[in-house]
């Protein structure tokens, strides 16, 4: 709340505990604590939009909130939480209040660390903290020697990791990059990554990437705590994510899953935070029955497109027999993987934009948990289509944009980081008719998106590829 635009509320200057009383305050700061939830729900969608706007100039009125944060409970208190560390995630170098935020926190961290222990703190706000809490490396001295024993051992380790300063002449430091997503402790039995020898500028490259995927992962888990717990007013759209070094980070983390240990360690995760699949809601056996229930091969080979470490080639063997399936994926060591977890099927390196097979040669193809990754995916439909038999399927799961607005703020933040993109329903169903391909399902929860399409019917009319 900008400070001019609120002349009856004086600047406050933060002070330790006690917070102050509710009933002192007026205007915007009363209402972000009114019992109605009407009232409430407006005053922080105002909030926001004052916060959020690129536009606005000069210094912003940041102890209110701060104030609500630590208040009495309420609803707002969580989102307060999570919209002070969206903004603290901005870029300091183009916007003031990174640093401002940090000043005001910084006078009432005692009062913030406290409500990580307190009985009556929702778990959504204890969620909202721990994010707010990874952006202020500077108070680790603080932070640390405080945090609650009995709090969960990956949220404990994140945090341990985000507020870290990296040493870069440290070999373990250098050693640990690519060892935290999702969680340090999710490692501490692993080996160490043994790849290239890297400079300083890559391996600060690398961290702060790594650092960006752990706060995008528990901001967008608050995200969905407060949507379950409270919901979410109309909000503007977040300002864009500061952007890491794109894919650079997925590629370390594919330099493990050679061994085929990663993925399946990982997999549990990777649907959460572009997926919105907190609750589980979506399983390994729902993916599959998608798969076995879609399918619909034609005379042919059955192609399962980048197919990775051959997770979903299983799938298909089991389906039509292994003799019948090929795997094509662009990385050798993946294949290697997929070699040994399933006997009998073909597997060959090759680019999915130019497929090594003549037109209508394939019976089905399937691309599972992919295209997102994939470059140029308009050229990998295209190519699908080519190949595809007049009476075969094309089986797709992949991600759409988030509805919610700081849904869709940390979803892009892991897709920056991971080199990922989320595919518009209208659209992808574009792409695919451009080149003869109609879409038969579309579904999905949350922002999973499950396709099946089948080739045009002949006598209608095809265009030029769509870029999606």
């Amino acid at each position: 709340m900008r400070a001019q635009e609120q002349p009856g509320i004086p600047r406050v200057t933060a002070q330790p505990d006690p917070a102050p009383d509710p009933a002192q305050w007026g205007g915007l700061r009363a209402a972000l604590v009114h019992r109605d939830r009407q009232v409430s729900d407006a005053a922080f969608a105002r909030l926001a939009r004052e916060l959020l706007d690129p536009a606005a100039a000069g210094p912003a009125d940041l102890v209110g909130p701060v104030e609500v944060l630590i208040g009495p409970p309420h609803p707002n208190r969580a989102r307060v939480a999570l919209l002070l560390g969206v903004l603290l995630g901005d870029d300091a170098s183009s916007s003031y209040l990174p640093g401002q935020i940090k000043g005001v926190l910084g006078d009432r961290l005692d009062a913030q660390l406290r409500l990580l222990d307190r009985a009556d703190t929702e778990q959504c706000l204890r969620t909202a903290l721990l994010h707010l809490l990874m952006h202020l490396p500077e108070q680790r001295d603080r932070i640390m020697p405080v945090v609650p024993g009995d709090l969960d051992e990956h949220d404990a380790a994140r945090l341990r990791r985000c507020l870290t300063v990296p040493d870069f002449t440290d070999p373990v430091c250098a050693a640990g990059i690519g060892r935290a997503w999702p969680s340090p402790a999710h490692w501490e039995s692993r080996a160490p990554i043994i790849g290239p020898v890297r400079t300083g500028a890559e391996l600060a490259e690398l961290w702060d990437a790594e650092t960006a995927a752990l706060r995008a992962y528990q901001g967008a888990r608050a995200e969905h705590e407060i949507h379950r717990e409270f919901g979410w007013p109309e909000l503007p759209e977040p300002p864009e994510p500061v952007e890491p070094a794109l894919g650079a980070y997925r590629r370390l983390l594919e330099h493990e899953s050679s061994t085929g240990h990663h993925l399946e360690l990982l997999r549990p995760e990777s649907g959460a935070v572009p997926g919105g699949n907190w609750d589980r809601s979506v399983t390994a056996w729902d993916e599959d029955a998608y798969l076995r229930r879609n399918l619909r091969p034609a005379p042919g080979p059955v192609l399962d497109v980048a197919c990775g470490t051959g997770r979903w080639t299983r799938v298909l063997a089991e389906q039509v027999g292994p003799e019948r399936v090929l795997g094509l994926d662009s990385a050798a060591p993946l294949l290697e993987v997929a070699r040994a977890a399933v006997p009998g099927v073909l597997f060959t390196e090759g680019d999915a934009r130019a497929l090594p097979f003549p037109d209508a040669f394939l019976g089905a193809v399937n691309c599972s948990d992919a295209l997102h990754l994939l470059p140029e995916p308009h050229r990998v439909i295209a190519e699908v289509a080519r190949c595809l038999h007049p009476a075969g399927t094309f089986t797709v799961t992949t991600y759409r944009p988030g509805a919610r607005a700081f849904q869709r703020y940390f979803q892009q933040c892991h897709e920056r980081v991971f080199g990922l993109r989320s595919f518009e329903p209208e659209a992808i169903a574009e792409a695919f008719g451009a080149v003869g391909l109609d879409v038969v399902d579309s579904s999905g929860p949350d922002s999973f998106l499950f396709l099946t399409a089948r080739r045009r019917a002949a006598g209608r009319g095809e265009a030029g590829a769509v870029a999606v």
